[in-house]
């Protein structure tokens, strides 16, 4: 009678099952638009807000633009002045030989004046940043920006398309397991755990990538396959990630097996 017990248990170890991991998982945008800051300086209004819906040439931010407002004026000033000047020179050139040739030098600076007043109205108009696409607003905290230094270049926002979503989880290093292309995720939403979102393997990070915390994950990425319902995009949950079939025992024993391994350094 025990012999016949430990076949059926023996029976029960060796049948396949789906090698199942957790992680933490989020909806994100396929290609979000990023909107970067077109100059160095100081944030000093966001008009937009999280999720909102933005079409094109719609203002998203403006950076302060005193210093080159300061700047234009005061090369504004000197292009009146060089224009008085060259009105009074151009009087005095009919009579006066030595006055062209300053009359020639103060057309040259004005055209340098103008050129700097036209550069300084097209920065700050570039300082006033618009919606290159239409899309959904991705910022953290618009009142966060108010005042805070930017270099060039640095991201401040981005804007996606919400019907151009995926799925994107952090898989850890402890939890990798073998995923190939078209594996099942099921993402179970926190907003609403009774209805999960599928989806399958799009893309597994060859690399693990340093998170915050410390920890190092694998970036997971998932094609949603309910086109019609999609969820909201920036919705956080936890991916139930599906690999290949192995057996109960290993099931069972696969982070046994890891500790002990780590722990005597096999």
């Amino acid at each position: 009678m025990h012999i016949l017990y430990f076949i059926i248990i023996l029976i029960v170890l060796a049948l396949p099952v789906p090698l199942t991991v957790l992680a933490p998982a989020e909806i994100v945008a396929v290609h979000p638009a990023i909107i970067r800051s077109p100059v160095e300086g100081v944030v000093e209004k966001v008009f937009v807000e999280p999720n909102q819906e933005v079409r094109i040439g719609d203002m998203l931010f403006q950076m302060d633009a005193v210093s080159q407002r300061n700047e234009m004026a005061v090369a504004q000033k000197i292009y009146g002045s060089l224009k008085a000047q060259y009105a009074q020179l151009s009087r005095q050139a009919l009579t006066n030989p030595e006055s062209k040739w300053r009359l020639a030098e103060t057309a040259g600076r004005l055209r340098q004046q103008k050129t700097r007043i036209r550069f300084f109205e097209d920065l700050i108009d570039r300082l006033t940043m618009s919606a290159p696409v239409r899309g959904s607003v991705i910022i953290d905290d618009p009142s966060s920006w108010k005042g805070r230094p930017v270099n060039l270049g640095e991201k401040i926002m981005s804007l996606a398309d919400e019907k151009l979503i995926e799925v994107e989880a952090w898989l850890s290093v402890a939890d990798a397991i073998d995923l190939p292309p078209g594996s099942p995720i099921r993402i179970y939403l926190n907003s609403d755990p009774l209805t999960p979102v599928d989806a399958v393997l799009r893309t597994y990070s060859y690399e693990a990538r340093s998170r915050s915390g410390g920890n190092y994950a694998y970036q997971i990425r998932g094609r949603i396959l309910n086109k019609k319902h999609l969820p909201r995009l920036g919705l956080r949950g936890t991916a139930r990630l599906e690999g290949e079939k192995v057996s109960i025992a290993y099931w069972i024993f696969r982070r046994p097996i890891v500790a002990l391994r780590q722990f005597f350094g096999i």
